[in-house]
């Protein structure tokens, strides 16, 4: 699937999931289980040409994980990382400058700063 197609499915899920979503490209499938952490350099990426620049991010750096959120009238987007130990995750998201990072399965929101 080539990046235009790709972004424009990316938007249909994220209009489908305003509250929030992380999904692994190409096939789109959720991600059930682990700390995401998004990638610094994929921080403020919204609407279409934040969905493709993040897609090109996701697929070079992450294994294909983006996720997604509205946040007042846009949609964002974050090339993000899934790891399943909380201190690297913690880590992590303090070298990317992260708020926070989110555990899937449990539905937990841990602020970092």
């Amino acid at each position: 699937m080539e990046n235009n197609q790709l972004t424009e499915k990316l938007l249909r899920v994220a209009s489908a999931n305003p509250q929030g979503f992380t999904i692994q490209l190409p096939d789109f499938q959720p991600v059930k289980k682990g700390w995401a952490v998004a990638l610094k350099e994929t921080q403020d990426s919204f609407g279409k040409e934040g969905a493709k620049r993040v897609i090109e991010i996701a697929l070079q750096k992450t294994s294909g994980i983006v996720g997604g959120w509205k946040y007042g009238t846009d949609y964002y987007f974050d090339a993000v990382l899934i790891i399943e130990d909380e201190e690297e995750a913690t880590r992590l998201g303090i070298e990317n400058e992260q708020i926070g990072i989110y555990e899937i399965h449990t539905n937990t929101y841990k602020e970092l700063i």
